[in-house]
């Protein structure tokens, strides 16, 4: 079993839960996360996080699946965020823990 962890800003929420469902996801949490930029540590994310005080409503989506459910759910992801190509300046992220 792994650990899937997607993180996407408010407005691509609905995105990732089509993605969700199309692959067969079961059962997941989502939360809400508001996220900030600190001037001392500037992650290579670049436009993850807002560029000032205000920060930025995102959401945090986890699920425990089998490996092959993670896998084709990673592959989506990696997809829509080809697809959405230059255009799109904060990216879905998607992981797996182990």
């Amino acid at each position: 079993m792994k650990l899937l962890i997607i993180l996407s800003i408010e407005e691509y929420a609905n995105d990732v839960r089509k993605i969700l469902a199309r692959q067969k996801v079961p059962i997941y949490s989502e939360t809400e996360i508001h996220g900030f930029r600190t001037e001392a540590y500037q992650p290579d994310i670049s436009n993850w996080f807002a560029h000032d005080n205000h920060g930025i409503y995102s959401k945090l989506f986890f699920s425990i699946q089998d490996s092959n459910c993670v896998k084709h759910v990673l592959d989506e992801v990696r997809a829509y965020n080809e697809k959405a190509g230059e255009k799109q300046q904060n990216p879905v992220h998607a992981y797996q823990l182990e």
